[in-house]
């Protein structure tokens, strides 16, 4: 079996696949045997269901992308060839940090991931061990970068292609230290 994997960060309008749009795709694909991470697609989409009441949403109120930005961008279905060929050689070996969210909008969107991958944030819960409401919470990639690479600062900037290199390596640490088993 080969040692590569895809991680991906989609941005969104809002948490739900049913009524939310995707705005950005990032992937990279994770090389498990020596921690190589390589660029493979970076894009923002302006989806034909955008509307105004999307000017509110989070990612453009906090700053992390504007409205601009996707204003003249195609709907994420003119790539829909385009990113299904960089996954189909990965069906299967395709996670995010919170796979199940991107999962769900990306399947949402007709796109083929093939058989669920393990999800590295939630198999991490008992790692890092981060009081919530309710007992350990999943933690989030600054959190789990925060603790890994305490030397090394970072901020993640909610952006598909940043985050995606951001928990690629996260995802490569936990491998590493024993704590995550893709397969």
């Amino acid at each position: 079996m080969t040692s590569e994997i895809i991680v991906l960060d989609i941005e969104t309008t809002g948490l739900n696949p049913d009524c939310d749009l995707i705005l950005e795709l990032g992937m990279v694909t994770l090389n498990l045997d020596n921690g190589q991470i390589t660029e493979v697609f970076d894009h923002v989409f302006k989806d034909p269901k955008l509307t105004a009441k999307h000017r509110k949403a989070w990612i453009f109120e906090n700053g992390f992308m504007e409205l601009d930005e996707i204003r003249n961008a195609e709907p994420i279905s003119a790539y829909m060839n385009e990113i299904q060929s960089i996954m189909n050689p990965f069906k299967g070996r395709i996670t995010a940090w919170n796979r199940d969210f991107d999962s769900a909008f990306l399947e949402k969107n007709g796109f083929d991931l093939g058989q669920e991958m393990i999800c590295p944030m939630k198999t991490s819960v008992d790692y890092f061990k981060i009081e919530g409401n309710y007992g350990y919470k999943w933690p989030k990639a600054q959190e789990a970068w925060d603790i890994l690479f305490p030397d090394t600062p970072k901020i993640e900037g909610h952006r598909g292609l940043d985050d995606s290199k951001m928990e690629a390596a996260i995802i490569f640490e936990l491998y590493k230290r024993g704590v995550y088993s893709p397969f």
